[in-house]
């Protein structure tokens, strides 16, 4: 466990790598690194699941601008790369996190050090970094669903996960291997038919089918315009934070009142014959929560049961 958590920090690295960079992540390219360098606006997180032998790293790799490789190797555990995207009408810098799942990961023997042949040490077992270890939903903002059009057992995978997807994240379920059509078993109608039929409470965000080739690249244009979606729902998120916060400094400085109501008119300077209402000081210069939070600072709290607006002015 303590060897998978070395890996996210970036303390164990496997030979060959560069030392800054921990198992499992890819170095980021100069463009990226300029592009970054500007600053980011949005983080977001789209994660790639689906059964072994899917195309999740060939598609991993083809978000990055790779080659497809023909020869299959398992993925041991997870991956993560940072990839080119931009949403057309905004210039916004969108930093897009892509996750190459692995479910379960395999895990390795590795020693501290030579061990000779009379040392009764063994190995220690390093834990893999997988969907077992992680919660790749954390902090995620989309998922793309993999499965062989050509097997059975793979969309099979989908019937069983798909579900568990949290509501709030948008899904495109991805038919893999186009390119083998000749050979299909699972029919278009069958997923979409799936996907309509989930029993989803209202307000859940979309999901969406589509079809691909990572041999041809066919598909990559549509899953590119699927990542819109995510994006919107993750501004969406970030501008209503924003509004909730702002709200909160308005209503700290509208139900703002000393802690004696027995002295309160004298305090806030109300006067016979003089003005009443309650001075609201200026909010220009302040920052967006207050460097003292107190109870006062509610988000839920309500104008109507201040015990100011229940007071009879005289």
């Amino acid at each position: 466990m303590f060897s998978a958590l070395k890996k996210l920090v970036g303390s164990d690295q496997a030979p060959g790598r560069d030392k800054n960079i921990p198992a499992g992540l890819q170095s980021m390219n100069q463009a990226l690194q300029r592009r970054f360098a500007k600053g980011v606006q949005y983080n977001m997180k789209i994660v790639i699941r689906g059964d072994r032998n899917t195309g999740k790293t060939a598609l991993w790799h083809r978000l990055q601008g790779r080659p497809f490789l023909e020869e299959y190797i398992p993925t041991q555990e997870i991956q993560v790369t940072s990839i080119h995207w931009s949403y057309k009408t905004t210039d916004d810098i969108v930093k897009v996190e892509v996750w190459d799942v692995v479910d379960k990961g395999k895990c390795k023997k590795r020693g501290d050090g030579l061990k000779m042949e009379n040392d009764p040490q063994e190995a220690e077992s390093e834990m893999a970094l997988d969907a077992e270890f992680l919660d790749v939903y954390k902090n995620c903002n989309g998922v793309v669903m993999m499965f062989d059009i050509t097997k059975q057992w793979t969309f099979n995978y989908i019937l069983r996960e798909l579900p568990k997807v949290p509501t709030h994240v948008p899904v495109c379920v991805l038919g893999n291997y186009r390119d083998m059509g000749e050979h299909r078993v699972i029919l278009p109608d069958d997923v979409r038919d799936f996907i309509d039929n989930l029993d989803r409470p209202p307000g859940s965000s979309y999901f969406r089918y589509a079809e691909s080739s990572m041999k041809n690249s066919f598909g990559l244009k549509y899953l590119h315009k699927f990542f819109n979606i995510p994006f919107l729902q993750l501004q969406k998120d970030v501008r209503l934070a924003q509004e909730r916060g702002c709200a909160v400094v308005l209503v700290s400085e509208e139900v703002r009142m000393p802690a004696g109501w027995d002295c309160c008119w004298g305090r806030l300077g109300w006067k016979e014959g003089g003005s009443q209402t309650c001075p609201v000081p200026a909010l220009l210069g302040r920052p967006l929560l207050p460097a003292e939070p107190s109870p006062r600072h509610w988000v839920d709290y309500s104008l109507e049961s201040s015990p100011l607006l229940s007071c009879s002015i005289p």
